[in-house]
């Protein structure tokens, strides 16, 4: 076997709150490499799933379906929760956030 190339993929949530209503745990998944072009080590980020939403403290059914109809009738409202989401997942990495990442890929795939 000739290993060609080492990519760490790690995930990790937030629990954030949207506005005054909404609670929710954004999930969010990092794949971490080292670039065969630069040599540096890469990171890219994908926000991956909603889960544990709450309105006023009332827990939403788990699953997409109910999550789905939940988004429905607040869009109804006026209320853009997709969007709402989007804007509070961009926010939340940080600069340090990505460093932190990169030196988890050295300590765990670096020495491989």
């Amino acid at each position: 076997m000739k290993i060609t190339s080492k990519t760490l993929m790690v995930s990790f949530e937030h629990d954030v709150t949207v506005g005054n209503a909404i609670e929710a745990t954004l999930v969010h998944q990092a794949f971490i490499f080292e670039s065969e072009k630069t040599g540096k080590i890469e990171v890219e980020l994908d926000f991956a799933d909603i889960d544990n939403v709450k309105f006023m403290g009332i827990p939403i059914e788990e699953g997409y379906t109910a999550y789905k109809n939940f988004k429905a009738k607040m869009l109804e409202l006026g209320i853009n929760v997709e969007k709402l989401m989007d804007e509070k997942a961009a926010q939340l990495i940080t600069d340090e956030d990505v460093e932190t990442l990169r030196q988890l890929y050295k300590t765990t795939v670096g020495g491989l």
